[in-house]
């Protein structure tokens, strides 16, 4: 066996950052096969038609504009959904090799996890036609239906519509900060998150190459505002467009009814902005009827003031995700402690302010 000090010589600067490289990944993946994610990897073909039971109509869960979205089992059970998109223009598969590592890269406990890819290849060529990405397949739904709808005739409490904001925000957050390059400009909506077997809330869509859609508004939709000439930074233009977009989703969390147009935004974000300097009778009139007797006005004052500043029309009033989480955790702790002192009868809520 060579001296240590001699195999250490014979390594390359470029060998020793792909093993420092491959060590973040490992213990990234250990991380989330403790929450039940599998490792990201290439699936083959006959995987996935085996797991989709040859792609059968039956397995069909969603149409998109470059393609399908079926569920599918894999042999060790797991279950998946699998997006198929149609390539316009043909590439090497070499040519998608940045875009898939970004992509593997989308690995967090909210977001939904990316699990693998397969290609699909033109045979003259071998230039891709398709690309198949494989995703955690995410049980239960869209926020929208337990906040706006009634999931079999039950809502979100306040405490779990908090809890939902603020995995949302995390979401956001990791998208930011947790992978190079960043995604921003997500242009979510509640429809977009879905959640777990445990109502956990994950983000299915970002602004990655492969996985960014259409810029137009779906029916339904809510466009960002907000003027690029009042931010400094495009990066930080960006970033105020998705607290925008997560104002909306708040919105909607609040008053528990659909919000489908900017100008439901806009008389909706007034109403609250009024409710601001009323007494706690006329806040809690403007709270979707499910919640508004169990949540504390401390609680709900901070969270309308939260979102009323996401949905400012001036970028700079806008708060950081930051902000957004420490303002939204500090609005569970006093519904807490509202909850712990009537359950006690010892006294009144913790009071708090909002910074």
């Amino acid at each position: 066996m060579p001296p240590k000090s001699l195999m250490v010589d014979k390594v390359s600067p470029a060998y020793t950052l792909k093993m420092l490289k491959n060590a973040r990944y490992i213990s990234e993946t250990m991380k989330l096969g403790a929450l039940g994610i599998a490792p990201y990897r290439t699936f083959v073909w006959e995987e996935l038609k085996e797991a989709t039971y040859n792609f059968n109509e039956s397995n069909l869960i969603g149409e998109e504009t470059h393609g399908q979205v079926y569920k599918g089992w894999l042999t060790d059970g797991t279950l998946v959904a699998i997006r198929s998109l149609k390539m316009k223009k043909r590439h090497s598969i070499q040519s998608y090799t940045h875009q898939l590592e970004l992509i593997s890269k989308l690995r967090h406990s909210h977001l939904v996890s990316a699990i693998g890819h397969c290609f699909e290849c033109h045979k003259d060529d071998s230039t891709v036609s398709r690309i198949f990405l494989v995703f955690e397949y995410v049980p239960n739904g869209t926020l929208r239906k337990f906040v706006s709808e009634g999931h079999s005739g039950q809502k979100f409490t306040w405490t779990q519509r908090i809890t939902a904001a603020i995995e949302v925000a995390r979401g956001i957050q990791f998208l930011h900060t947790g992978m190079v390059p960043g995604a921003y400009s997500n242009h979510l909506k509640i429809t977009d998150v879905l959640l777990d077997h445990d109502l956990h809330a994950k983000i299915s869509k970002c602004n990655l190459p492969l996985l960014a859609e259409n810029r137009r508004l779906d029916d339904g939709g809510v466009s960002s505002h907000g003027s690029k000439e009042n931010c400094g930074s495009m990066l930080r233009y960006e970033e105020k467009n998705d607290v925008y977009d997560f104002g909306v989703i708040l919105l909607e969390i609040i008053v528990g009814r659909m919000i489908v147009s900017e100008n439901d935004v806009g008389i909706s974000k007034d109403i609250l902005l009024v409710s601001l300097s009323a007494d706690d009778k006329a806040r809690r009139s403007i709270v979707d009827p499910a919640v508004h007797k169990e949540c504390s006005d401390d609680s709900l004052k901070t969270v309308i003031e939260l979102c009323v500043r996401c949905l400012s029309d001036e970028l700079s009033e806008r708060p950081s995700v930051e902000d957004v989480i420490w303002n939204l955790q500090f609005a569970a702790q006093v519904q807490d402690s509202r909850h712990q002192d009537s359950n006690s009868n010892t006294g009144s809520p913790i009071q708090g302010t909002f910074e």
